[in-house]
């Protein structure tokens, strides 16, 4: 088992593994097309108007940029892109020349995504589509003022290197801050000072990069969900694995008291919350000090959808990706690969307790149970839904 050292952990993510399990959640892709497609088809008769004038005037057709970020290794992203594209240019009677930028976390094998888009270079020929490949943050601006044309995002991470203050209190109960056991107080400023003042640089940033009439779709983990917010009521697996090894004395206690997954699930109404943080945020160009309240939320939607495996294996396959995006906020606290080990086999055995092994990782009565339970736990607790 590799285990990087605690202090260099950069995500909480193992990328590598990430890059092999994440094709187990393409359902939340194909269930956000309707989406997709609405975008596409807006884009698309901007697109017709502005190439009817380009002909008229004789000058060559604009080729249009298409971001996508979070590419991981390439394989969801073509079935997505694929399916943009296709929408885009239905009922069209050439192509829309494209060029397609592939984004990705520097940590990322930046071979094995060039490797898997290079077998689609038939495909990228046939549909007048050029593309490359950017290994940098999506925290950082990616591109010049008003440069782009559209986004698909597959974003899971908000990348937060820490956790908000709580007072001092210790966080044996929860791993998670959108654990129903987390203190009203501590959620709430994480998600005021932390999750909403990022989600609003990215917002800012890529309303800098945008040209005018373009569009982002974003896919978010939502909340509540199942990895975080079981249907049973308990805590997540995560937390109930680290504390039934702590209670056998195979994990030392601190491991779980400094062990945090810094990512904040949200509500439709926490997205626009942040876009409000967007449209305030100052960006530094003297032209377009706050680009962010340019932009103008089209439609959000929580989807339901389950994870699952293939071959038969519906749980393993939901297991192997929730350990990929788990698995370095323990390595992070500095664990021994015992207790890693132990950890990591004591979580796939809560996920064969509480979660359906028919199914996948909820079925659509336990996500609803799941989100009313999440609300009751909440009220209980007097923070705002």
């Amino acid at each position: 088992m590799s285990r990087p050292a605690a202090s260099s952990a950069s995500s909480t993510m193992n990328l590598d593994s990430y890059a092999v399990h994440s094709k187990n959640q393409y359902a939340a892709h194909a269930l956000t097309r309707n989406l997709l497609s609405g975008s596409m088809e807006r884009l698309a008769k901007r697109c017709k108007l502005e190439d009817i004038a380009s002909i008229s005037s004789g000058s060559p057709l604009r080729r249009r940029h298409i971001i996508d970020l979070g590419s991981a290794d390439g394989t969801s992203t073509m079935e997505t892109l694929r399916f943009a594209v296709r929408r885009l240019n239905d009922g069209a009677g050439a192509p829309t020349p494209l060029r397609v930028t592939f984004e990705e976390h520097p940590a990322s094998d930046e071979a094995k995504l060039r490797a898997s888009l290079d077998g689609h270079r038939g495909w990228f020929a046939a549909e007048d589509v050029t593309w490359d490949v950017r290994m940098q943050s999506f925290y950082e601006p990616l591109f010049e003022p008003e440069s782009t044309g559209g986004e698909i995002s597959d974003w899971k991470t908000l990348g937060a290197a820490g956790t908000a203050a709580g007072g001092g209190a210790s966080r044996l109960d929860w791993v998670h801050i959108n654990e129903p056991g987390v203190p009203p107080s501590v959620r709430e400023r994480w998600r005021t000072d932390l999750a909403d003042a990022h989600l609003g640089k990215f917002l800012a940033l890529r309303a800098g990069e945008l040209r005018p009439g373009a569009e982002m779709v974003i896919v978010m983990v939502g909340c509540p969900h199942e990895y975080v917010s079981p249907s049973d009521g308990g805590q997540s697996p995560l937390t109930r694995a680290m504390k039934r090894c702590i209670e056998r004395g195979e994990l030392r206690p601190e491991i779980l008291d400094r062990t945090t997954v810094p990512y904040f699930l949200r509500t439709p109404k926490d997205i626009e919350t942040a876009l409000a943080v967007a449209s305030d945020l100052e960006m530094g160009d003297s032209t377009r000090r706050r680009p962010g309240a340019l932009l103008e939320m089209v439609n959000c939607e929580l989807i339901q959808t389950m994870t699952r495996g293939e071959d038969g294996d519906v749980l393993g396959g939901a297991f192997d990706l929730y350990w990929s995006i788990h698995s370095n906020a323990v390595e992070a606290a500095g664990p021994t690969a015992e207790e890693s080990d132990r950890v990591r086999a004591e979580a796939r055995r809560v996920f064969d307790e509480i979660y359906d092994g028919e199914a996948g990782l909820a079925t659509k009565a336990q996500y609803a149970e799941a989100l009313r339970g999440y609300q009751t736990a909440l009220e209980k607790r007097g923070v705002p839904a």
